[in-house]
């Protein structure tokens, strides 16, 4: 039996409306699958006290889809439109450079402007100076502040996919669908509920319905089984109580966005076994796209996040040359007036302490709770909030996989590879808070945690021309799987440093189109929007002496689009240099000891060593600890850090040990007892039976009876914990030491990042040194005179 449909699309975002546009264009039978829900006019979510309600993908199928996975918090959206309905509209072309590695042959800007031409064409995109209602606060601040910090050439207003219409006054836009005018109430990134964003249903997904592309949404795939010809597709039917379904479909494109894509065909590789023959490559190749994200409270003019678009302004830092070049971009922030209980909840200054040893979903769980009780802050303390936003060319080398067990999706992500690009944003941020006449605050996640948040994932099945490089062919068609394709942000095979929107709509412009051409045997075809049209004549075509008609002009509706970072001025050494130091330092540590299983008493610490030592339940670390920010690291009552390495316990890990998984270490936190301090290691691990495991670890030191400066600060007592979690059941406990041999050892491994100057080396080691010694003083020493 013939398959129903010619082409089946699995997700309506940046990439999947494209195909199902042009496919649907083409003339081929299309089924659309979407698993999210459809957003008429005025639907979005506005309940600020639930975020149960309609907000999360997780309570009933909400817009939002948060995944806190190990290495990376994960931000996507879920809707007929994809990323569409809650991005920051922003859409920009990289410079050329970036595809002078990395892509296959083919790719380059020259070769993709035709296709960003297309797509901003498609979604009319112009900057917030086309706007007759003027520039917002915010827009204008960050203008002072590019010539205060004098990066006045490398600042600019960036295209937005947002209709500058008169507000409140319904038109039809060139595609028919009716939409109003941006009325600057700053709601961009939690859905426009006045049809102001040119969100992907507006446009390519209305010319699809239009050409008879059937959609389903609530349908959320899980499984891709080889027909002959084409594939079998089932989906999960949330709007029938979670019925499974199927679709058989000639050529299926997969654009459910890059960290999804990716996940499903991980499934249906190594679980369901249906498509066994994924390149190993699969997974690799991941990139955040160097998101990174910061505030300013108390600004000292009104910045006023709430009206206008979320971004209208950017600025490119570039410095270094070659492989060590750093580039991102800057960009102003905002957010609607309701969520400024929930920014006050990232200001240290007004928000209470938070206990050192939280990871990352407890530490999630106390933020909300901290949002609701600042939820009815006054509108005018929200008015000087500031919003940071920062994106660049990151290392690309993410890995997402499946956890060998739990089959839990999980995303391997190298902080320190990373480190040169995050400290830049850093200091960045601060030297914008500065001239804002304040100073700059973090998202928790990055300032307790280290872990990044990413809204712009790519990557994960890049293209390559061979399967051993990558998961697709240069048009996006799986190696080894004719017919199927990914055709979203899962095939950029590098971070592009920029907003990632028209990429992907390019690149699955260019894909399809060479689909179609090899589909219909019509190497010619193309977008109807980029064939030349004949215009109507204004008047009756007269004949001429012989009878014939006058020739009409032909013209093509879509014009060379502008590129604001074209215009972009880099002075031939970079741009000018940060005044803000951001210096860290990073060391390596070796502890041994003995850890006993099912210790009847776990906080018998000593006991349960003993009984460990006998039975020869050795336990041992050696990790790498990194403070990427020396200053914050000293001001933070926290100090914490970034542990990497390799632990190997006996019974739980594999005889080489297993990595450390995105650890985490504090540096004497304060206790209820005024003068004691406590070290914690809280040290994440997969054992050797797949499940999750989690080394939590203190050492106290406070003054005893004796000298007991180095036993105290070289004894850590341990529980080994399931899961990932310090509620986690104990399962082991003992002590582990740090040796004198080692510790000598652990004094030639310091370094300092972020400088080359002998003289600032010196003042860091100097500082940390300092701090260390002084606590110790103020334990050991200063009780006895007080």
């Amino acid at each position: 039996m013939a398959p129903a449909y010619d082409a089946l699309v699995i997700g309506t975002g940046f990439g999947g409306a494209v195909a199902a546009c042009r496919l649907s264009q083409a003339g081929l039978s299309v089924r659309v699958l979407e698993r999210g829900l459809r957003y008429p006019k005025g639907s979005f979510p506005r309940d600020f006290e639930d975020p149960r309600n309609g907000w999360l993908w997780q309570h009933r199928q909400g817009l939002f889809d948060i995944k806190l996975l190990k290495g990376m918090s994960v931000v996507q959206a879920a809707g007929y439109g994809g990323g569409s309905l809650i991005y920051a509209n922003v859409h920009l072309r990289p410079p050329p450079d970036v595809f002078a590695s990395g892509w296959p042959e083919g790719y380059s800007r020259e070769a993709l402007d035709p296709y960003y031409d297309l797509v901003a064409h498609m979604l009319d995109v112009q900057p917030i100076t086309a706007s007759a209602r003027g520039l917002p606060p915010k827009t204008k601040r960050m203008q002072e502040v590019a010539k205060k910090l004098g990066r006045e050439a490398q600042f600019f207003h960036p295209n937005l996919a947002v209709r500058f219409a008169p507000a409140g006054e319904p038109l039809p836009n060139k595609f028919g669908v009716l939409q109003e005018g941006c009325n600057y109430c700053g709601e961009c990134d939690i859905g426009c509920n006045r049809r102001a964003k040119n969100t992907l249903d507006l446009n390519y997904l209305a010319v699809a319905e239009q050409r008879g592309a059937e959609v389903t949404t609530q349908a959320e795939v899980t499984r891709i089984e080889p027909l002959s010809p084409g594939y079998r597709v089932t989906f999960t039917d949330h709007a029938s109580a979670g019925m499974q379904r199927t679709v058989d479909a000639r050529r299926v494109f997969l654009c459910a966005g890059a960290v999804n894509t990716t996940e499903l065909l991980l499934r249906n590789r190594d679980v369901l076994g249906t498509l066994p023959d994924l390149s190993a490559r699969l997974g690799s190749r991941y990139s955040a796209n160097g998101d990174f994200l910061a505030f300013a409270f108390d600004t000292k003019e009104p910045w006023d996040p709430a009206v206008g678009p979320t971004i209208t302004t950017g600025m490119v830092v570039e410095e270094g040359q070659g492989k060590d070049k750093t580039w991102f971009l800057f960009q102003e922030g905002g957010h609607p007036v309701q969520a400024a209980g929930l920014m006050m909840a990232m200001d240290p200054d007004r928000a209470m302490t938070l206990p050192a040893d939280l990871l990352q979903r407890e530490l999630v769980k106390v933020l909300r709770t901290r949002s609701k009780e600042m939820a009815s802050i006054e509108n005018e303390r929200g008015r000087f909030q500031a919003v940071f936003l920062a994106m660049g060319r990151d290392k690309s080398n993410g890995r997402l996989s499946l956890s060998p067990i739990t089959r839990e999706l999980q995303v391997q992500w190298d902080v320190p590879a990373n480190l040169p690009l995050y400290r830049t944003q850093e200091q960045l941020c601060e030297d914008v808070a500065r001239a804002l006449g304040t100073r700059a605050a973090y998202n928790p996640l990055w300032e307790r945690l280290h872990l990044p948040v990413s809204v712009h994932n790519l990557g994960g099945c890049a293209m390559a021309e061979e399967p051993a490089y990558g998961v697709l062919k240069p048009d996006g068609e799986v190696h080894g799987y004719p017919g199927l394709y990914v055709m979203d942000g899962a095939a950029l095979p590098v971070g592009i440093g920029v907003n990632p929107s028209s990429s992907i709509a390019a690149v699955a412009e260019r894909n399809v189109e060479q689909v179609i051409r090899q589909v219909k045997d019509a190497p010619g075809w193309t977008a109807p929007e980029r064939a030349p049209v004949r215009a109507a004549p204004a008047y009756p075509p007269r004949a001429s002496m012989r009878m014939m008609p006058e020739v009409e002009t032909v013209a093509s509706p879509v014009v060379p689009g502008t590129d604001p970072l074209g215009d972009v001025v880099i002075p031939p050494g970079g741009t000018v240099a940060s005044p803000t130091p951001v210096v860290g330092l990073r060391f390596t540590e070796r502890m041994k000891g003995f850890l006993q299983p099912g210790h009847p008493a776990p906080d018998d610490f000593d006991g349960a060593a003993r009984a460990g030592q006998r039975a020869g339940q050795t336990a041992e670390f050696v990790v790498t600890i990194t403070l990427p920010n020396l200053d914050r690291f000293l001001a933070q009552e926290s100090h914490g850090g970034i542990v990497q390495g390799t632990l190997n316990v006996r019974g739980f890990t594999p005889p080489g040990g297993a990595p450390v998984e995105n650890g985490v270490f504090n540096l004497f936190v304060g206790t209820e007892r005024f003068y004691e301090r406590r070290m914690l290691y809280l040290l994440p691990f997969t054992g050797v039976d797949g499940q999750p495991y989690l080394l939590d670890g203190y050492k106290e030191v406070n003054d005893d009876a004796g000298f007991d400066v180095w036993s105290d600060t070289s004894t850590l007592y341990t529980v080994l914990r399931k899961g990932h979690e310090r509620s986690g059941p104990v399962v082991a406990s003992g002590i582990i030491r740090l040796h004198l041999p080692d510790f000598l050892q652990q004094l030639t491994t310091f370094s300092v990042l972020g400088t080359s100057s002998p003289l600032k080396q010196a003042d860091a080691m100097r500082r940390f040194g300092g701090m260390f010694m002084g606590t110790l003083w103020d334990v050991f020493a200063r009780a006895k005179f007080d």
